[in-house]
């Protein structure tokens, strides 16, 4: 994203509210000339109109005096101008040259907020310029302007003061009130200056206006540290416009004693107080005075403060309050407002959205205040990203973090933010302490609360990525909290902002920890008893292995969507659970809950985690026993293993299942590994081998009457059928699968067998039902976000639009398949993708074609895999075409570049530059 330095023009029509009440209709006639007059000269000037919102406009140019030319043009053009209805208009103006980058987003840049604030203070009219504006114009200005220098002026963003200076030419007034800044005496104020500049937050800036035009109190609530102080100083800023008797700010922070409250407000409205009866006698003195106070800081005397709020509110009419605090004033007429964390980059954004977005404009701007200039490539703003992630988006942990970097890159830092309550130190000498460290911020949260809000605070901190009301109340119940407690005391936790509340309006409500809290109360925790630490992550391994087991049946019945997506949500908690059991070596439950989520790894291309971790649950001195349990959990590490093409773990697997499920006489266990072991057999090439073990497993499954089991079965001989060239039986086998499937109600296997039906179709060159098919096989796949069957959904339509004709379009899906295949670590998946990118891109590149099929065969070699048929046969037919357009030498020279490829180079070779 490349810096540049512009010049930016804002404008916008004094008054146009109450012109708008005064003309009606007759205002579009106004609004439309004074748009026409303004885009003339804008091009004229080679200016860029950037945005545009009713009567304001912000425009660009490459050239200040370009810039400065055009201002005095139009002003000019407005003054002349026979405006409708004999109006008169005047348009503020105000210009100030600095940088800016172009993203993804639109134009961005720190200077451009300072440009509007530059603005904001001129009167209708008057064109005012900041002091980098000023320097730049100093031997370019227009002919016959000059530059008036207005002094310095405090600007509505609180922060450094600027050096203003009103642009003058013959025909424009010059004679204006005094600058609308915070150093008129006419804006009423007590407002701190701030030494840092406010980065972000628009939206929340635009809300937080807009209540206190609908209500009286508003209280700006948020855990410690998110900006609830800087943001009530930025509004209160705003607001000021030299109307009614100002905007007044009340620090409570330093203060010791509630008593204190009302006297600290009254010294700063000047009123003095009686101290036998302070409440009275300030509201006595307000009367109806129109005024706007902001109390900052009041959760520790929130008691006198809601009793102060409540009496200005019932008896001084024309009285505003907008209160901070970290939990809600609790009185009749107020209004609260969360302020939210900075806005955070996601995970899979590209350098550009990264840096525009506000945690990380922020944290860039705050290094760079300590000397430090971040190199910006797309590894270091994914570390940056990562590092606000982790920090939850506080303003004061990025803060902290920022200052950090004079000591450390952002590659060490990120590496130590485990360590955070030990590292975030160092802010400013000057703040109060709780400001100066993450912990002492967090430690201040703690000391406001109840011991039973701190029992279950502490406890909650077992919770990874958020949790339910059913899982909170599993893991704090004890120490004299009762079932019925817990909703009143998550409910308190919530109000101090200490506890997220999440409600989608889709499902449960779901509750979540702030990553920098759940750490303080893991520490918390960790401090307190062992024994209840263990109690507190047994009872969460408990909740998490009883939902799995429930999940299992719902899994692969008509209510399975809603499942794998309440699955995806309590991940981090799950992996917490089986990370519980493989600490302390207590394989049953971790075994019985992986096992569960067997359909869950599959389906969410979680395959290989799932194998991973029941392979190291299955490998514990504890687990050894020769038990049905233990062969169950046996069977779904083969079958896990198997979909990632880890063929010799799988059978490894089957066989130690079948050792103990044979003599324990588990028919059902059983069938299920005969079809596992068929799969890899079929996989590895030996076909007449797997048809007796499915033979073998659809009797005891029929017996059973197992109708998932049989389905099952019945698709993997259809499979077994369709590579040794019967068709029709294996049509038969799938059309049976397919009725026992949606008999169940698996809409997820349904579409499986859609897409095997549809393969089959492919094999008799039937391209009209195979496409219409496998199309509905996709769908379905993609709605049950099931990236097994996306990946080879994608693929097997790929093949379609081949043989169809369409190169373009199946290297579309070929390509889609690929990138997801690596992504979830599908490593059969990727092979095959291969083989389709050099069918579907031969004709454009045959070097590049050869090279794809030698790295097909390599991944597929590294397997010990055998290609299918169909993709056999078209696989053989492009590389005889290869080798007859680039000769037989040159072919083999590619094919063997391509073998020897890494990962990397392959990346590159198939996305070129969308890796």
């Amino acid at each position: 994203m490349a810096t540049q330095t512009f010049t930016f023009l804002f404008t916008d029509i004094e008054g146009s509210t109450a012109m708008l009440q005064r003309l009606g209709d007759a205002y579009a006639g106004v609004l439309a000339d004074h748009h026409r007059l303004l885009r003339r000269v804008l091009t004229a000037h080679d200016g860029k109109e950037v945005d545009t919102q009713g009567d304001a406009f912000f425009a660009v140019f490459s050239s200040a005096s370009a810039c400065a030319a055009a201002a005095i043009e139009v002003q000019l053009a407005f003054v002349s101008h026979a405006w409708p209805a004999n109006e008169t208009v005047r348009v503020r103006m105000g210009i100030h040259s600095g940088e800016a980058s172009e993203s993804a987003a639109g134009l961005v840049g720190l200077d451009i907020h300072r440009a509007a604030r530059v603005a904001a203070v001129a009167h209708g009219g008057q064109v005012v310029l900041s002091a980098s504006t000023a320097a730049l114009l100093r031997d370019r200005l227009p002919d016959g302007a000059f530059l008036r220098d207005l002094g310095s002026h405090r600007l509505k963003d609180l922060g450094r003061p600027e050096q203003i200076f009103q642009l003058e030419a013959e025909g424009l007034p010059a004679a204006f009130p005094p600058l609308r800044s915070l150093d008129n005496p006419r804006l009423l104020n007590n407002l701190p200056a701030q030494v840092s500049r406010f980065i972000g937050r628009d939206a929340v800036l635009a809300e937080v206006r807009r209540l206190i035009g609908a209500f009286r109190l508003i209280t700006l609530t948020g855990p410690g540290g998110v900006g609830k102080t800087r943001t009530g100083l930025q509004v209160a800023a705003e607001l000021l416009d030299g109307s009614g008797d100002g905007v007044w700010f009340a620090d409570l922070a330093p203060l010791l004693d509630p008593d204190l409250v009302v006297a600290t407000v009254a010294n700063v409205l000047g009123i003095r107080g009686d101290p036998a009866r302070p409440v009275d006698t300030l509201v006595e003195a307000i009367g109806g005075r129109s005024m706007l106070i902001l109390l900052d800081n009041c959760e520790h005397v929130i008691g006198t403060c809601a009793k102060l709020a409540d009496a200005l509110l019932r008896n001084c009419p024309n009285v505003a309050i907008l209160a901070t605090s970290r939990e809600p004033l609790g009185i009749d007429g107020e209004r609260v407002h969360r302020i939210p964390s900075l806005g955070m980059p996601a995970d899979d954004d590209d350098s550009d959205t990264i840096r525009d977005a506000e945690a990380v404009r922020l944290l860039l701007d705050r290094a760079a205040q300590h000397g430090v200039t971040l190199g910006w490539d797309e590894r270091s703003a994914a570390v940056v990203s990562r590092i606000c992630r982790r920090l939850d988006g506080i303003p004061l942990a990025i803060e902290l973090a920022a200052a950090r970097l004079r000591a450390m890159s952002v590659t060490e830092l990120e590496a130590r933010l485990d360590q955070r309550f030990s590292i975030l130190t160092g802010g400013s000498r000057a703040a109060l302490p709780r400001q100066q460290t993450l912990l002492a911020m967090v430690d201040w949260s703690w000391e406001l609360l109840h011991a039973s809000e701190r029992h279950v605070l502490a406890r909650l901190s077992v919770f990874v990525g958020g949790f339910d009301l059913a899982a909170a109340e599993a893991v704090t119940l004890g120490e004299g909290v009762r079932p019925e407690e817990v909703i009143g005391l998550l409910g308190a936790l919530v109000d101090k902002n200490l506890v997220q509340f999440d409600d989608t309006g889709t499902g449960p409500a779901r509750y979540r920890l702030l990553e920098t809290v759940r750490q303080y109360g893991a520490r918390q925790l960790k401090a307190g008893s062992p024994a209840a630490a263990h109690d507190v992550r047994a009872a969460h391994r408990d909740h998490y292995l009883a939902l799995a087991q429930a999940a299992a049946p719902r899994l692969v019945a008509p209510d399975q969507a809603e499942w794998l997506d309440r699955l995806d949500l309590e991940l981090g908690n799950l992996r917490a659970a089986i990370a519980y059991c493989l600490e302390r070596e207590s394989p049953a439950s971790g075994i019985a809950l992986v096992s569960s989520l067997e359909v869950f790894w599959r389906a969410r291309g979680r395959a290989a985690e799932g194998a991973e971790v029941l392979t190291r649950l299955l490998g514990l001195p504890t687990a050894q026993e020769a038990t049905l349990p233990r062969a169950g959990g046996l069977a779904t590490a083969a079958y896990l293993s198997q979909h990632e093409g880890r063929y010799a773990a799988a059978e490894e697997f089957c066989a130690e299942a079948l050792a103990i499920a044979q003599p324990a006489g588990d028919d059902y266990l059983v069938a299920r590994l005969m079809h596992t072991r068929a799969y890899v057999l079929l996989r590895q090439g030996h076909r007449a081998a797997a048809l007796p073990l499915i033979e073998r497993g659809l009797g005891l499954a029929r017996r059973l009457e197992a109708v998932h089991l049989t389905a099952r079965l019945l698709a993997g001989r259809s499979y077994a059928l369709d590579v040794q060239g019967d068709y029709a039986a294996a049509a038969r086998d799938a059309a049976e699968a397919l009725s026992l499937y949606r008999q169940a109600g698996d809409r997820r296997e349904s579409g499986t067998i859609l897409g095997n039906l549809g393969y089959t179709e492919l094999s008799t060159g039937d391209l009209g039902p195979a496409r219409s098919h496998l199309i509905e096989s996709l769908d379905i796949a993609r709605v049950l976000n099931d990236s097994y069957g996306v990946v080879y959904g994608t693929f097997n339509l790929g093949l379609a639009e081949y043989l169809s004709g369409s190169a373009s379009a199946a290297e579309d899906l070929f390509t889609e398949s690929f990138s997801l295949a690596r992504r979830v670590m599908m490593k059969p998946g990727i092979a095959y993708a291969l083989i389709g990118l050099a069918m579907a891109g031969s004709d454009g590149d045959p070097g590049r074609a050869a090279r794809l099929h030698g790295a097909a065969e390599a991944a597929l070699a590294a397997l010990g895999e055998t290609v299918d048929p169909v993709e056999a046969r078209l696989r053989e037919r492009n590389c005889q075409r290869l080798r007859f357009v680039l000769g037989p030498e040159a072919f083999a020279a590619e094919y063997a570049a391509g073998q020897s490829l890494s990962s990397e180079e392959i990346l590159v070779l198939t996305l070129g530059q969308r890796a």
